[in-house]
């Protein structure tokens, strides 16, 4: 399993959206971090407790509606596409 995939299977699991941004991250990924360390982020490699889907990850999307590396979105429930 790729990079890629793997960012897109954690996102999805979590009840996230990727973004198009998420393909220029994974190639990041790789070239920084490689397979052992994937989950690291690019943009805040010296932060341990910042990673893909991290509470950090996590608090950026529910409050910003993205995260740190513009990777993932919140989720639009049926509910609010209903009522838009």
């Amino acid at each position: 399993m790729t990079i890629l995939e793997k960012m897109k299977e954690k996102c999805t699991a979590a009840g996230y959206t990727p973004t198009a941004n998420i393909e220029k991250i994974a190639r990041a990924k790789t070239m920084m971090f490689g397979e052992k360390e994937w989950q690291r982020c690019p943009c805040d490699g010296n932060n341990s407790a910042r990673y893909c889907i991290s509470e950090l990850c996590r608090s950026d999307i529910e409050r910003d509606g993205i995260c740190h590396c513009s990777c993932y979105t919140k989720t639009e429930s049926k509910e609010i596409k209903k009522a838009q």
